[in-house]
């Protein structure tokens, strides 16, 4: 293959032995790990150790219908906690520039790679989309990946969050302007002695999640702040119950994000409205932890 560029049709990614259907971006990563040792008396360097190499994958897609890229990555349930252990291959292949679809001719297989972060956006203007991030230590320069299937699906946009959602209080019925979720399971590697390789990337639990709603603002944000001085006494925060509900045009469910009911606001933003013209916007951020759950839809129940 001589190419002389590649762009986004002479590109794609598999997850699990499955092309993803959607794929907007992919970008790998090799960061190979050193560790310096000096010696008393020289200045001279006097070893410069190679430890284990790690590989990280980021793949976008656009909300489709089709399977998430998390789907594809796992077997074990629909949890963030149940697949917690899931491991994927993910391949990134790479065709000719002038072809009119993708036979990759170079590729490098990464086996062994743990989810280490998800992202899902949902904005007023614009596609719906999800990132996923992967980390591993194994990266061979071999393997294939096929153009994703020519169906079309409908991309999802902001008309199909479906207003049987449970949000929270002081979003609920307001301008929604964007909804992110977010979750970053900060990977940790094990090793053992007799062998470089790590044996295992366990999620470092407790596992924060975190929801933003920003909405248009018709007023101000009315969350009021008062901390009370007589002993015996504290705050009542409200834990409030997030489960976001996207649909196709058909209307049935095709994507469900259950974020659980332990929910708390942790901040509230006013902005915007100055003299450029700009609409004033407050953002409400929440946060939970260890439940992010994916059903319903392509998912099954």
């Amino acid at each position: 293959m001589s190419n002389n560029r590649v762009f986004y049709a002479s590109q794609g990614v598999s997850v699990g032995g499955t092309v993803v259907q959607g794929a907007q971006s992919v970008g790998v990563t090799t960061n190979f790990n050193l560790e310096q040792a000096f010696q008393l008396g020289q200045l001279a360097l006097y070893d410069n150790i190679s430890l284990d190499p790690e590989v990280e994958i980021t793949v976008s897609k656009v909300l489709d219908s089709s399977p998430l890229i998390y789907d594809l990555a796992t077997s074990t349930g629909t949890t963030l906690v149940a697949n917690a252990n899931d491991s994927a291959t993910v391949i990134v292949g790479i065709g000719s520039d002038t072809g009119s679809s993708l036979t990759s001719t170079s590729a490098i297989t990464c086996s062994g790679m743990f989810v280490s972060s998800v992202s899902y956006t949902f904005p007023v203007d614009g596609n719906m989309t999800e990132e996923v991030s992967f980390v591993g230590n194994a990266k061979a320069i071999s393997g294939t990946v096929s153009a994703p299937a020519t169906t079309e699906n409908t991309v999802l946009r902001r008309q199909n969050l479906m207003s049987d959602s449970t949000l929270p209080s002081e979003v609920d019925g307001k301008n929604i302007t964007s909804i992110s979720v977010s979750a970053d399971l900060g990977r940790e590697t094990m090793y053992k002695l007799g062998t470089l390789k790590p044996f295992h990337r366990f999620v470092n639990f407790p596992l924060e999640i975190t929801c933003e709603f920003e909405v248009s603002a018709t007023d101000l944000d009315g969350v009021a702040v008062e901390i009370p001085d007589a002993a015996c006494s504290g705050l009542t925060s409200t834990s409030h119950d997030i489960i976001i509900r996207i649909c196709g045009d058909d209307g049935a469910l095709k994507y469900q994000f259950d974020l659980g009911e332990k929910n708390k606001l942790t901040s509230v933003n006013y902005s915007g409205g100055d003299t450029g013209g700009g609409n004033a916007t407050i953002s409400y951020s929440y946060s939970t932890y260890n439940e992010l759950e994916f059903t319903g839809g392509v998912f099954g129940t």
